[in-house]
């Protein structure tokens, strides 16, 4: 019983944290007249992106089923609502420092960088999900670092 009113603080607190978070951070942006075109723009490619990361996270999760891995259907939803925040976040912080840089980011490093991402949460995701061990996601952890240093940090020339 304790772990369901755990779950549900959890659940419940975590859902107004970023309700508060997301207020509290427009409402900055808007003193500071951030909130322009550009800002539109970008969230709205970002969800835009994160909504095809979502499809191919489904047809992951419809793959491990026909394959005969069971899921139950609050971890389905889980592993869906994280994708799709997750990529919208990344996406979205990618793009935004991608069009304040003066010199854009490569975008085959980008490419590189998020595919070293993307294989390893699914790698890990996959093997956790097969052998019901939730700790081998601990070891996607330094890959998908070493993804986000290499997509997010433009790259060095000798001529600066």
């Amino acid at each position: 019983m304790s772990t369901q009113i755990w779950g549900a603080i959890g659940l419940y607190g975590g859902a107004a944290l970023a309700i508060l978070s997301w207020w509290f951070s427009r409402r900055i942006v808007k003193k500071q007249r951030g909130l322009d075109e550009l800002y539109e723009h970008i969230w709205q490619k970002s969800r835009s992106i994160s909504w095809f990361i979502t499809l191919a996270s489904i047809y992951i999760l419809f793959s491990l089923v026909i394959f005969g891995v069971e899921i139950g259907a609050a971890m389905v939803l889980a592993i869906i609502l994280t994708v799709h925040l997750a990529s919208w976040g990344i996406t979205g912080m990618i793009l935004s420092i991608n069009m304040n840089m003066t010199k854009p980011l490569k975008p085959s490093r980008v490419k590189f960088g998020i595919s070293i991402v993307a294989v390893s949460l699914i790698t890990f995701t996959v093997l956790s999900i097969v052998t019901g061990n939730w700790w081998f996601l601990i070891a996607s952890i330094p890959p998908n670092i070493i993804g986000l240093i290499s997509a997010l940090t433009p790259e060095k020339n000798n001529e600066d």
